[in-house]
């Protein structure tokens, strides 16, 4: 079965384009996108022996999916608030976030038959409810991507002595740049001008730094590489995708997202790329 999210009481479907908009939109982009990262790094839950193998699996779920997410957005000292819910077919998961508190409850929709006892049993347990679970794996893009990318790009080319990336502390920025690391030797192309990379100085268009490249093309950048970095099957969830573009740009955007083999979530108070529509 296909993962079905709502947040706040609106389904948001993953397998197509749509624009979140309204009051709420970028809280609402957010709480999706960590929504759908912790769901993404849920471990098997079968390596603690229970009584109740089904209760001890759903209440294990729901401690295991709320220390992930926690551990998200406590570093990065994220604030959201609203409510969640994940049908997943044989079971389905609901939150609520409000000041800083979290809640989460797991109802088995589906219960396996003739479970044993002990590990055997969670074995079973978690192989039941893991073995069709559609798991997307959401990336992010900030509207402020162009000034993000010139000034973190030395960090954007995977290191051979030390780890590339940023601390997670940088909040939404690390959510960003951490997703589209390249390796050494990553080249590509953009309007004529060729994208390099540098171990020691990060990239350049053109042998020109990112720092002074204008922001149209800095823009246009960053979408670029998030949808080079992720990959088939995937989503995107893009901020104010028409940032710093003409309307020549946005065509060429366009282009880019409708070939690319998975969902895209965008949140923008203007649909300049024409896509349906959800408000909050």
């Amino acid at each position: 079965m296909k993962t079905k999210v709502t947040i706040n009481g609106r389904e948001i479907p993953l397998d197509r384009r749509i624009l979140i908009t309204g009051n709420g939109m970028y809280m609402v982009g957010r709480l999706l996108y960590f929504v759908l990262k912790t769901l993404n790094q849920m471990p098997r839950l079968y390596g603690v022996a229970e009584s109740d193998p089904i209760s001890g699996w759903r209440r294990n779920f729901e401690n295991k999916f709320a220390s992930i997410m926690t551990s998200h957005l406590d570093p990065e000292k994220i604030r959201l608030e609203g409510d969640f819910e994940l049908n997943l077919g044989k079971f389905s998961v609901s939150g609520k976030l409000s000041r800083g508190q979290m809640k989460v409850t797991v109802n088995l929709a589906q219960r396996p038959e003739n479970v044993s006892p002990g590990i055997r049993g969670m074995v079973e347990v978690d192989s039941f409810y893991f073995s069709d679970l559609e798991r997307p794996k959401p990336f992010f893009v900030p509207g402020s991507k162009d000034g993000i990318l010139a000034g973190f790009h030395r960090f954007l080319v995977l290191q051979t002595e030390s780890a590339s990336g940023v601390p997670k502390t940088l909040g939404m920025v690390s959510e960003f740049i951490n997703s589209i690391v390249l390796p050494q030797g990553y080249s590509t192309s953009l309007r004529g001008k060729v994208l390099s990379t540098d171990e020691k100085e990060g990239l350049f268009l053109d042998g020109e730094p990112l720092y002074n490249v204008d922001p149209e093309l800095l823009s246009l950048l960053s979408l670029r590489l998030s949808l080079d970095m992720a990959p088939e099957g995937s989503l995107l969830i893009v901020e104010d995708p028409e940032a710093h573009l003409s309307s020549e740009a946005i065509e060429e955007v366009k282009g880019w997202f409708s070939r690319f083999k998975g969902g895209v979530v965008f949140v923008s108070r203007s649909n300049l790329l024409g896509v349906e529509e959800i408000r909050f």
